[in-house]
């Protein structure tokens, strides 16, 4: 029996190379398949590895105390959307390292995946777990940081990264640091795929027998989340509501600006354009939720021992939450942390309840 390794190049009219590899990392036979070619067959595999390019890709090391995986993927969700400024559908995965303090996390456009989920396709291979090249390197030391030199780009891993970059660009982020090579060609590379640390291919994206999971599996996944945590299911909804409030919110000013051009004018206009704009702020409204409970999960979900009791939203309102938390170190490591992400903390009142205290909360833009 083998394992197919196909690696897809950071440019898709690039040729992209397919390893066959035995139980023991040997290979066994490869090619280069140009765009348009079909991969020879192999009738012996039982599993293909799709290793895709990692510059796309943002590997990130988080703390993500959590009950379940449904709560630390809610988490990772949430975190990974407040920083990053992209109007895109993010997929988001985690290791399954589940005890472990800090959990790797791969954040990639969905869009990004499915197309090289179609590269493969189109080469006639269908994958059964994706990993991004960077973590096929080893597993970092505390301070060590590993390279391999693909020729146009550069793999690293290291100590709190992990990443793809033209060497240039790799070289300044790594600054005074000295990576170790990491030797042996893709051949090497190709044998660590064979036990991916992260799978990309989970979620809606993961693989089944005969084609994707069906949707009463999906929504099994969905219950699952509702009964782990109600409060992270309405944050993993808002993030999904601001990313649609964004293309809505385009394609609404797209209409008004068609249906009420400047050179209208007059009284009438203006007072059509307050009722449209009226409307404008309504769609606004799940990106602002959206913004402050993503902020206020990925806080609490980075500081132990904390959690939300009760989350509140108003139209136009601020955000309330009743939090639970051990000593005052906990509120200010959390206004700390939001601040850094350009909220303010407004604290309420205290009260004594077992084992700590509930704390309410008020979440506002930092002036």
């Amino acid at each position: 029996m083998s394992t197919r390794i196909l690696f897809l190049p950071p440019d898709g009219a690039d040729d992209a190379r397919l390893l066959d590899l035995d139980d023991g990392g040997r290979v066994r036979a490869q090619a280069t398949l140009p765009p348009g070619t079909a991969a020879p067959d192999a009738p012996d595999a039982r599993r293909t590895v799709l290793v895709v390019p990692g510059g796309p890709v943002r590997i990130e090391q988080l703390p993500l105390a959590a009950h379940s995986e449904a709560q630390a993927l809610a988490a990772a969700r949430a975190l990974l959307a407040g920083r990053l400024a992209r109007p895109v559908a993010l997929h988001v995965v985690l290791d399954a390292d589940h005890g472990a303090a800090l959990r790797t996390v791969a954040a990639v456009d969905a869009d990004s995946l499915r197309g090289w989920l179609a590269q493969a396709a189109a080469l006639g291979l269908r994958p059964d777990a994706a990993v991004p090249e960077a973590l096929l390197l080893p597993d970092p030391d505390a301070g060590a940081v590993h390279l391999f030199d693909a020729g146009d780009r550069w793999l690293v891993r290291g100590d709190g990264m992990a990443f793809s970059a033209e060497p240039g660009l790799a070289r300044r982020v790594l600054g005074d640091r000295q990576p170790s090579r990491f030797d042996g060609g893709f051949e090497r590379l190709a044998a660590r795929a064979l036990q991916p640390p992260l799978d990309l291919l989970q979620g809606d994206f993961a693989p089944a027998a005969g084609g994707r999971r069906p949707s009463g599996r999906r929504l099994a996944w969905l219950a699952v989340a509702l009964a782990a945590s109600p409060l992270l299911l309405v944050a993993a909804q808002a993030l999904r509501l601001e990313l649609a409030a964004r293309a809505l919110e385009s394609r609404a000013v797209a209409v008004l600006d068609a249906a009420l051009p400047a050179a209208q004018g007059g009284a009438a206009t203006a007072g059509t354009s307050d009722g449209q704009a009226g409307r404008l702020r309504a769609l606004r409204e799940p990106r602002a939720f959206a913004a402050a409970s993503g902020a206020l999960f990925a806080a609490v979900a980075a500081r132990p021992g904390t959690h939300l009791v009760e989350l509140e939203y108003a139209r136009g309102d601020r955000l309330r939450a009743l939090l639970f938390h051990r000593d005052a170190r906990d509120l200010e490591a959390l206004r700390g942390f939001l601040r850094g992400d350009g909220w303010e903390l407004v604290e309420g009142g205290s009260v004594d309840v077992a084992g700590g205290l509930h704390t309410g909360l008020v979440l506002e833009p930092a002036a």
